[in-house]
């Protein structure tokens, strides 16, 4: 099975695109660039395409992770080349490599890093003080709904890894917890926490991290073509 993984950033007005409409977009992209994509079976065939993690609708990207699955081989360089000509504006090939049955994306994310830029209205002394608070605490329930309906209280404090405010980018820094065993959106700490307009910031997902012999590493990193 030969697998074109992808690094990309999705900027600009494709962060408002659904999980659904980037997968879309990226097929559509890839059919007029003629990857030989491989199709799956049934009444309804359609490529076998992967993120490593869903991008929430309004966050942008630094550090998108696909895997797409290709029939034969073709110029992935000239892909990278021919990129303006064949996806939409905002969408950016950073790396691409061509693998050989590899681990799928999705069963090895772990957790991702976000920059999160607030109205300019928000006095920063006070979201220093909210991520202080809550660093220095052990639990911090928030109430979420479950696949059926139901309304729990959840425990998010030890899905946050590192949560600071950057001078520099004058922004907050947050690591959380990203994959099928355990997730936590920025969105969730921008409302419970900071209780900021969702449409009034700006997110951006800067990293995707993998354990590799029990560390949490860098998810992927290639040289660029």
């Amino acid at each position: 099975m030969s697998i074109l993984r992808i690094k990309a950033e999705k900027i600009g007005r494709l962060r408002f695109l659904s999980h659904l409409e980037s997968s879309k977009m990226l097929e559509r992209s890839l059919r007029r660039a003629r990857v030989p994509l491989k199709f799956s079976q049934g009444f309804n065939p359609h490529p076998n395409i992967s993120f490593a993690a869903p991008l929430p609708v309004g966050t942008t990207s630094g550090y998108e992770l696909i895997d797409v699955e290709i029939m034969g081989p073709f110029d992935v360089a000239q892909l990278v080349a021919d990129q303006r000509k064949i996806f939409p504006e905002g969408f950016n090939i950073l790396n691409a490599d061509m693998l050989e049955k590899p681990v799928p994306l999705m069963k090895q994310v772990v957790m991702s890093d976000y920059l999160i830029w607030p109205d300019s209205e928000e006095d920063i002394e006070v979201t220093k003080e909210q991520i202080k608070t809550f660093m220095d605490q052990t639990t911090y329930m928030v109430e979420r709904r479950t696949k059926k309906g139901k309304r729990k209280q959840v425990d998010i404090r030890n899905q946050v890894h590192d949560f600071k405010w950057v001078e520099e980018e004058q922004a907050v820094f947050l690591k959380v917890d990203t994959g099928s065993v355990s997730n936590l959106k920025p969105m969730v700490i921008i409302r419970e926490l900071f209780g900021w307009a969702e449409e009034k910031v700006l997110i951006r997902r800067t990293k995707l991290y993998k354990l590799a012999e029990g560390e949490c590493v860098e998810f992927y990193e290639t040289n660029n073509i």
